[in-house]
């Protein structure tokens, strides 16, 4: 509610909508990606806005649909041979992203849990903002989209195990490796009970969506069974999003995804929005920014997330067999941060938020500069050859 004034629940989460509508068609008009401005609306309103607990609950509801509908794009068969064919380049883009931030942070004198949550952070390049950057620019026949796309699918799988190894670790306290070992097994017990639901119920899960999805009360069964996955995977203190993105994977093994992604997509789209909001609700602007240190760090993870992606795209692309040129616009085209950086960030120590929000609101928006501009900046380094004169 406003501060000083005892706004109704009501009223405040109507103008919330009301004002994520108008930032969402701003996004349109300027074509670009809306979560940005869902982010910077709730940035500017944060200092007047209090979290309400409903509207938090909305935030949840947010993580939850985001990691479901990626769980839908994926089934075991794609994730097996994407991984098969991008191993190599998914490996740089570990090293140069994930260990390389780790390491920096650590030698500048973090803890190594907050090494840890910061390489997570920075890891993940946004699968939304990316896809929309090359859609936007009619991009999708180029030669480095392809390299791309199986990028993201990688990161896509890796991040949630990520995810889920982090949040066993900030449940459990203090870094050590039987707590490591504890959290691997729940990982493995969990995907393996995922594993033997797709085998043994996917012909009757398969039907009994085909039976009822035309039914009004199919989004009753679908929004709660989707709830009650995300639910147990957090009451056994790994990640909602993990539990989230399982469900999805077996809906997509029963090769209704496009059917469920359509019932349950209004909703998505309200949850999202007030999960990019809170996100940036969050974002406390206090003295501690301006201190040396804060603004040394923050100097340097940006400067290595840049590079860390540039090297990923550019190296990958050779390795993938693209030409020089066609590697350097891959490697400007997933600097961008988001969905999954913001999730992890979530989970850190709250006087650490500072610090991981300015991060990815920077990422977010160098990102999708560069990936705008890609294909200019890699003819501007490498000039295209001319035709030969045959007169």
């Amino acid at each position: 509610m406003i501060e000083g004034f005892n706004m109704p629940f009501l009223l405040e989460f109507g103008l919330i909508n009301i004002t994520l509508f108008l930032a969402g068609y701003l996004g349109k008009v300027l074509r670009l990606p809306s979560v940005i401005f869902y982010i910077l609306i709730g940035l500017f309103l944060g200092k007047v806005v209090h979290e309400d607990e409903t509207i938090e609950r909305f935030s949840e509801l947010g993580i939850v649909l985001l990691f479901f509908y990626l769980g839908l794009e994926f089934n075991i068969a794609r994730a097996t041979s994407t991984a098969r064919r991008i191993w190599v380049v998914g490996l740089l883009d570990v090293f140069f992203n994930f260990f390389l931030i780790l390491l920096a942070l650590k030698i500048i004198g973090f803890s190594w849990l907050i090494s840890l949550l910061g390489g997570a952070v920075a890891y993940a390049s946004s699968s939304a903002i990316t896809t929309k950057a090359i859609a936007d620019n009619r991009r999708i026949a180029n030669p480095e989209t392809e390299m791309i796309l199986g990028l993201m699918v990688f990161e896509d799988i890796v991040a949630p195990l990520l995810l889920a190894v982090l949040a066993g670790v900030m449940a459990g306290g203090e870094l050590t490796p039987t707590l490591f070992g504890i959290i691997a097994l729940k990982v493995i017990a969990v995907f393996s009970f995922v594993y033997l639901i797709i085998m043994i119920f996917r012909e009757r899960l398969s039907n009994f969506i085909d039976k009822f999805i035309n039914e009004d009360l199919f989004i009753l069964f679908a929004f709660g069974g989707l709830i009650v996955f995300a639910g147990l995977t957090q009451f056994i203190g790994l990640s909602e999003a993990i539990g989230a993105f399982l469900m999805g994977m077996i809906i997509s093994e029963t090769g209704k995804s496009h059917e469920v992604e359509k019932s349950m997509f209004s909703i998505k789209e309200l949850a999202v929005a007030i999960f990019f909001f809170l996100f940036g609700a969050n974002i406390v602007i206090d003295r501690s920014m301006l201190e040396f240190k804060f603004l040394l760090t923050l100097f340097i993870i940006v400067v290595l997330s840049i590079l860390g992606k540039f090297l990923t795209g550019y190296f990958g692309g050779l390795y993938y067999g693209l030409s020089k040129r066609t590697s350097i616009t891959a490697g400007f085209s997933i600097i961008n941060r988001g969905e999954f950086s913001i999730v992890i960030s979530k989970i850190s120590p709250t006087n650490f938020l500072p610090l991981f929000g300015s991060y990815i609101l920077i990422m977010s928006i160098v990102g999708i500069l560069f990936a705008q501009y890609a294909p200019k900046l890699s003819k501007f380094i490498i000039k295209p050859q001319k035709a030969p004169n045959l007169d």
